[in-house]
């Protein structure tokens, strides 16, 4: 394999980690809760907290890694995030207190935080456009990949909530350790099709631009990036609160069904449908943006407008009640666990229309030497929401006699500005497109004359 393509791989595995890092806790909330403050009952509060925390810490990271790949090497600085969050799950390991757990969530969502940015902007350096929507598209692949073999690993090993953090530990340090030996550090605007063609045909020209604060003031005048910016807050938010309360809404629905069981139906019913549809609209929107130029933006539009509503419909589905629901054939054949699981499944098949969409998007719409700060920007106030999203829920759920139904609801409609975000965005999107396309057409021509006079010389 040669080692730029084992480079790209090196940083899609990160993704995988970070995802398998971030739902080791979710299977486990109930039994942490249990763990540090008894077994009289679920706070909710203190439990949301920590997810507070780590998605807090992770969109601060983002936003601080993600301008200093502008500015410093992006290898390196991904590197050291990698490393943060490495001590964070140390930490976590070895956890015998409630406040040293939320540290180590804090260092953890502070290193994958910072590493995800990075890593968007690697992989727009790496990757020509045709391939764009299918490399972020198998970033998202391996993040729901990670997201579920999280699932399964603490949900196999509850009530040792600790264990799969040692096990998840271990290959991550393996990844540093390749990734500082072998990674390829890529050059700046090497497949964009401008400039693409002067850069690969002469290893000793460069694009020298670099992120100045002109650049990143014309960052937030674009008003396609702003309304990615807004959307961010509150599409995130509530995708936040839908992952993030799938297992306690069944584990206390009527059905009660087991941690073990809903990890078995992720990962053989919902995970498939989840690859097949970001398979399926990655390659969409790679195959018909040449003849519409904003076939991205739509998809996600159209995503968002039809999953809202549906999600809150499947929140109000409760499981036939048994007094345990311990067997995946028991589960299967329950028709309220069933009818839920399978409008979630649809849901999450058009929901992923965002995952391979949004990052070339945001790619095609900003320039190269600012493509780490849009991407720790958008990630930032994605984070924020996401960060918001399990407090606020936890917040309605308290405050509606710990009705998951209502909750879930109120939280679910936090995602209508969103889409009214998106459909502006339509509008938007073109001039952007063509402004950095014609800034890139100048910038291609300038460095085709320097190799002129180099090559006369």
């Amino acid at each position: 394999m040669p080692r730029r393509d084992f480079t790209i791989w090196l940083i899609l595995s990160g993704f995988y980690f970070k995802e398998l890092t971030r739902s080791l806790l979710l299977p486990n909330l109930i039994v942490i809760s249990h763990f540090f403050f008894g077994t009289s009952t679920f706070e909710a509060v203190e439990i949301g907290l920590l997810i507070t925390m780590q998605l807090g810490a992770s969109a601060v990271a983002c936003l601080l890694f993600g301008i200093l790949a502008d500015r410093k090497s992006r290898k390196m600085i991904a590197i050291i995030s990698l490393i943060i969050w490495l001590i964070g799950i140390i930490l976590i390991i070895f956890t015998l207190h409630y406040l040293q757990l939320l540290i180590g969530e804090l260092l953890v969502g502070f290193g994958f935080g910072g590493y995800t940015p990075v890593a968007q902007a690697i992989i727009g350096d790496a990757t020509p456009s045709e391939r764009k929507g299918r490399i972020y598209g198998w970033s998202s692949i391996l993040m729901l990949l990670g997201f579920f073999s999280g699932l399964m690993l603490a949900s196999v090993f509850s009530p040792n909530w600790q264990l799969p953090f040692l096990i998840a530990g271990l290959p991550l340090c393996i990844l540093i350790v390749l990734y500082s030996i072998q990674g390829t550090q890529y050059k700046l605007g090497m497949h964009d099709d401008k400039l693409k063609a002067i850069l690969t045909s002469d290893n000793d020209l460069t694009y020298d631009y670099c992120l100045t604060r002109d650049a990143f003031k014309k960052i937030l005048q674009n008003k396609t990036n702003l309304l990615i910016f807004i959307e961010g807050i509150f599409s995130i938010l509530g995708i936040s609160i839908i992952t993030t309360y799938f297992f306690p809404y069944l584990e206390e629905s009527a059905a009660h069904v087991t941690p073990l069981v809903i990890s078995l139906i992720t990962l053989l019913i919902i995970t498939p449908v989840n690859i097949a549809g970001i398979i399926f609209w990655g390659w969409i929107g790679d195959r018909f943006e040449k003849k519409y130029s904003r076939i991205r933006v739509l998809l996600i539009a159209l995503s968002f407008t039809i999953t809202t509503p549906l999600f809150i419909f499947a929140f109000w589905i409760q499981g036939t009640p048994a007094s345990e629901t311990s067997t995946l054939w028991a589960a299967l054949t329950n028709p309220g666990v069933m009818l839920f699981v399978l409008i979630f499944a649809i849901g999450y098949f058009i929901a992923v229309i965002y995952d391979p969409n949004q990052p070339p998007i945001i790619n095609a719409i900003n320039l190269p030497e600012t493509r780490g700060s849009v991407f720790a920007l958008n990630r930032f106030v994605e984070l924020i929401g996401g960060a918001l999203g399990p407090l606020v829920v936890g917040i309605f759920f308290e405050s509606m006699g710990q009705n998951f139904s209502i909750a879930m609801t109120l939280g679910i409609l936090f995602m209508i500005p969103g889409i009214f975000c998106w459909w502006m965005a339509l509008k938007t999107y073109p001039i952007d497109h063509n402004t950095i396309e014609s800034i890139l057409e100048k910038r291609a021509r300038l460095i085709n004359e320097q190799k002129m006079k180099l090559t006369e010389k």
